[in-house]
Order: structure tokens, then C-alpha cells, then sequence
């Protein structure tokens, strides 16, 4: 990935991760910046490659500050049916764009079954109006608090 193209997300990453009182190192914010940028979930190998071209960063290192992320609350991880987590930012912006984002809220997702993207459904909450009855449904003693929604299909690019 292009650094330049990163700078604006670093600055964000860098003022985000002080705002917490965190350690505010190189690898933390160009890894939370490149979630930024990105605005979709990212599995560890398309962090290494985001990250190409900049100062080199081991695996073990991505992984670890991908973990910190999660952590700290500024991402989120989730496992697809392919067994591979992919981390996205839990207060997301845009890459048109690099305003002061929104808490990140629940939605669903995407996963193309060709290319094994995975894309944000800003539009479809991952969280419907439940009238709790679907809960009610839970074995006894199981208390429901978040459903997770994937469409899993072709994307546009995959389907043209």
C-alpha cells in the first residue's frame, strides 16, 4: 500500500490511541490506520500486505497489536466459516473520507464465496428489532444479547 495514501488515517490512529492514554507506537498506528483505511474486515495476511513497503513488521508483531486492538476496544475479530479471522475497526471511516467517525455500530456483512472478501453492511443491522421471542426460543439458563448476519454469495466485482 501506497504510505502517503496511509498519512491522513495515521494521524487520526495516532490521536485516537492517545486519547485512551495508550502507547502510541509505530507498528499500533500504522496498523489501526490501515484498518481505518480500509473500511472493511482485514485478515492478518492482507494487514502484512497493507503494510508492504512501509518499515517492516513480523507476523507475530501484526498479531499481536491486531489482538491489542481488540483489546483496547478500537476493533473488532470475528472468525468466518473459512476458520480465518479478520479484524475491522470499531469506529470506522471511510477511505473517501477521513472524518471524525461514528461509534461503530452493529451491521451485517458480506462474504464473497469467490474472492473471500468480506464487506460491511452499513445498512443491514446485524442486530434486527427483536421482539425478544427469538430469544425466548434459548435453552433455559442462555441469555442472547447479539446475533451475527452474513449474506454469503458473489460480490459485484465477482459476479460481473
Amino acid at each position: 500500500m501506497d504510505q502517503l495514501a496511509l498519512q491522513p488515517y495515521l494521524e487520526q490512529a495516532r490521536a485516537r490511541l492517545r486519547e485512551r492514554g495508550g502507547r502510541v507506537t509505530g507498528a499500533r498506528a500504522r496498523i489501526f490506520a490501515l484498518l481505518l483505511k480500509a473500511g472493511r474486515p482485514l485478515a492478518h495476511h492482507e494487514v502484512l500486505a497493507g503494510l508492504a513497503g512501509g518499515a517492516p513488521l513480523d507476523r507475530v508483531t501484526v498479531y499481536r497489536v491486531l489482538d491489542w486492538l481488540v483489546a483496547q476496544g478500537w476493533a473488532l475479530k470475528r472468525v468466518g466459516d473459512d476458520r480465518i479471522f479478520r479484524f475491522a475497526t470499531a469506529t470506522p471511516a471511510r477511505a473517501e473520507q477521513v472524518p471524525e467517525a461514528q461509534p461503530h455500530t452493529a451491521h451485517g456483512h458480506f462474504r464473497c464465496m469467490q474472492c473471500h472478501r468480506t464487506f460491511c453492511l452499513d445498512d443491514w443491522p446485524a442486530r434486527p428489532q427483536l421482539s425478544g421471542h427469538e430469544f425466548k426460543r434459548l435453552p433455559r439458563g442462555f441469555v442472547g444479547e447479539q446475533i451475527e448476519f452474513t449474506i454469503r454469495g458473489r460480490c459485484a466485482q465477482c459476479a460481473s
